[in-house]
This record gives C-alpha cells, structure tokens and sequence, in this order.
C-alpha cells in the first residue's frame, strides 16, 4: 500500500467509525442491533458498514458481501467473540469488574480493528451522496442475518433517523 492509499484508509476508516460511533449512540438503533446480534448473529459493525457504504451511495452485492465476510470472520470469531463472550460471562461479577472493563476496551480496540478490516476489504468509490436509503436496503439485503424484509427496514429505518 502506497502512502497515499494509506492516507485514504486511515481516512475513510477515521469517517466511517465517527459515523457508526454516532449512530449506535441512537438508542432505538443500538438496542435493535444488539437483538439482532444476540438472536440471528449479526455483525453490527458490519451491519453498520454496509449501511455507511449505503450513505455514501456505493451499492455492494453478493460477491462483495462474500470478500467482506472472508475477510473479517478469522477476526470475529478467533478475538471479537471470545472477547465478548467473556465479558458476559462476568457481567454478574462483581469481583470481576476491573477485569470486566479492561476486557471492554480490549474489545473496542478489536471493533476498531475490525473496521480496518471492514475499510480494507473492499474498493471505496468516493461519496456519491449523503443518504441513498435504496443502497443503504440493497447493501443491508446481502447479510443473511438480514434477509427477512421486515427486520430489514426496520434496521434501515433506524438507521435513517
């Protein structure tokens, strides 16, 4: 990667984190997401991805969605879940709480990887608008935790407030 491809995805990385750092403080949004994540599995930040790649007007499709998920499941499944997975496990722990919140950063700092990942893992096309919510439905579709329309806009509904 040359320094200026470097400088590129230290700033989409950089935009595209603020974004979804923003979003998931939407309550409605943030709790919707973390059902989804806790009954079907969803990749949030992933979710929130496509749905930033959506923002910008860059529409993905099947293949992208399949390059996207290669890329990042040896990272969620070998560091983000476990992570995750253990501090749960202590939520109800008092004894555990300072060991609770170091594996809480330790966590974000594995999301943040994993939007590196997310950045890496596709050709950015630069912004094409502000809000294109039909790219924002069609990207969100290619997640299989996704695929049934009703969740599916209701997610994309959130998203748009």
């Amino acid at each position: 990667m040359t320094k200026g491809n470097e400088a590129l995805g230290s700033d989409l990385l950089e935009e595209f984190w603020h974004w979804a750092v923003a979003h998931y403080e939407n309550v409605q949004l943030r709790e919707g997401l973390l059902e989804l994540q806790e009954c079907s599995g969803l990749i949030i930040l992933e979710a929130m991805f496509f749905a930033w790649l959506g923002h910008r007007g860059q529409a993905i499709g099947e293949e992208d969605q399949q390059r996207i998920r290669a890329a990042i499941t040896p990272w969620v499944e070998g560091v983000v879940l476990p992570l995750r997975r253990q501090r749960q496990a202590w939520t109800d722990m008092p004894s555990m709480i300072t060991n609770r919140r170091h594996l809480l950063g330790l966590e974000l700092e594995a999301e943040r990887v994993l939007a590196q990942l997310l950045i890496d893992a596709l050709p950015m096309q630069e912004q094409l608008d502000d809000l294109a919510t039909p790219a924002v439905d069609r990207n969100l579709s290619q997640l299989p935790e996704l695929k049934d329309v009703a969740t599916r806009r209701r997610v994309v509904d959130m998203f748009g407030r």
